[in-house]
């Protein structure tokens, strides 16, 4: 079991992936990543490294999920790696975990934050980086009032903070595809 950050060696392809995402998280400007990677490719070691790389700038972090994602097994594995620097949102917490949460995060305690659609709201200062993971998944828009989609909100707040939009699917949306495939947003793959 992977017991340290320090001990997820990644692959050529990851590392050219991490490296490439590097880059444009230095520039200092917004910008929109596709990642484009198979079942499997390992995205999520690559999330973890960025994670990382973001925590030792000093900035805070945040991971949005499909709701049948967020799994225990996944969040024991952010939460071994990142500890109680960690808040989690999603719609089945009460109101008062969620006011924990919140206010853990404006406080500071907590740099990361990992949810659902609605994380994308945390009130997380001094982002570096925003990762969506599934971002063709339907359950990023919200169709009860108020109606959102959680990627426009998303480019919306890197456009704020100067940071960077990971966009990670297998799958993507075809919009995000198409502004990959005419250079609007930065194209990234693991094909195995």
């Amino acid at each position: 079991a992977v017991r340290s950050i320090d001990d997820i060696v990644l692959s050529d392809k990851q590392s050219a992936v991490y490296s490439g995402m590097s880059e444009l998280m230095d520039s200092g400007k917004p910008q929109c990543a596709l990642l484009k990677g198979v079942t499997g490719s390992g995205k999520t070691s690559v999330f973890i490294k960025l994670i990382k790389s973001v925590m030792d700038m000093g900035k805070t972090a945040v991971m949005l999920v499909p709701e049948i994602s967020l799994t225990p097994q996944m969040l024991g594995k952010f939460k071994s790696l990142f500890g109680d620097k960690i808040a989690v949102m999603h719609s089945s917490l009460s109101l008062g975990q969620r006011t924990d949460e919140f206010k853990r995060v404006m406080r500071g305690e907590a740099r990361i934050v990992i949810g659902t659609r609605s994380a994308i709201f945390a009130p997380v200062t001094n982002v570096g980086i925003i990762i969506m993971d599934e971002e063709g998944e339907p359950s990023y828009k919200s169709d009860s009032t108020p109606r959102y989609h959680a990627r426009d909100v998303a480019i919306q707040r890197c456009g704020y903070n100067n940071c960077v939009l990971l966009m990670a699917s297998a799958t993507p949306s075809l919009e995000s595809f198409y502004y990959a495939q005419k250079g609007r947003y930065h194209l990234f793959e693991l094909k195995n």
